[in-house]
């Protein structure tokens, strides 16, 4: 009898123990697979574990536009990511190669609990144009968010420095996005998840100068809003929405409404 009892007992701990378990590593996996999801148009945190590499392509097409990204990013270490692009476009009505990217991600915080994670990177990017005298781009940013089972959110702010050899020199900018996304369905790591997002998008373009001298009436802000998706299996990716202009101040257009997808692997 006496052993009975401590059988049925150690049997009955045995199970909890085992649904345990099993709640807990599906908890964790929630962790682990919440933590690639970004906005669109704005920047996230997230990085690419340390040696993985993440191939992908962005289109981008508006009101007699279509812009073509193709990128490869690779994780350096578990939290600095180096990613190199390449676009192309039809802006002058004929598809061509328009210049590179180089974009570097460096994750400085991190906080991770079963179902939870805030993250905050500094985003270091610069872009070199085919044409040596059209201005290049280089942009310092912070990002960061929280990722968790149903809820998202994140921040973004960049500063642009333009630089160019020309007497004309456009105003640097500075752009910045805030991001609301929601899960509505449970996780199931062999179905599509779903994330749809709702990002909040600015610019500030400061004044430009000709030959040191202000040019007036080329500053001005801009504000845009963009409904988009994150839809992942395993390790695809495909993101996808619409931005529109809402509102702008001064001297500068609101952006037309525009049309972006991507497509990412991470290996």
């Amino acid at each position: 009898m006496i052993l009975e009892f401590y059988h049925e007992r150690l049997v009955k701990f045995l199970l909890k123990l085992k649904t345990i378990l099993i709640l807990y590593i599906l908890v964790i996996f929630s962790a682990l697979r919440i933590a690639a999801h970004e906005p669109l148009y704005g920047n996230g945190p997230h990085v690419l574990f340390k040696g993985g590499f993440a191939p992908g392509i962005v289109i981008q097409s508006g009101f007699g536009y279509l812009t073509t990204e193709y990128s490869l990013g690779y994780g350096l270490t578990k939290d600095w990511t180096l990613n190199g692009g390449v676009a192309f476009s039809n802006l002058n009505h004929s598809y061509e190669y328009k210049g590179f990217l180089i974009k570097n991600k460096y994750r400085f915080y991190s906080y991770f609990k079963p179902g939870l994670s805030i993250l905050v990177s500094a985003i270091a990017a610069v872009f070199v144009p085919k044409n040596s005298s059209a201005p290049k781009v280089l942009n310092l940013g912070i990002t960061g968010g929280q990722e968790s089972i149903h809820w998202y959110w994140f921040v973004d702010a960049a500063y642009a420095f333009i630089i160019t050899d020309n007497n004309f020199k456009p105003g640097n900018e500075i752009n910045y996005s805030a991001t609301i996304g929601y899960r509505p369905f449970e996780i199931d790591y062999y179905k599509p998840d779903l994330v749809l997002f709702i990002e909040g998008i600015g610019k500030y373009q400061e004044t430009s100068k000709q030959n040191g001298s202000t040019v007036t009436n080329t500053s001005g802000n801009y504000w845009a809003i963009a409904p988009t998706f994150f839809l992942s299996y395993k390790n695809y990716a495909l993101r996808g929405g619409v931005e529109f202009g809402v509102a702008n101040t001064g001297s500068i257009n609101k952006p037309d409404t525009n049309y972006k997808i991507s497509i990412e692997l991470h290996i």
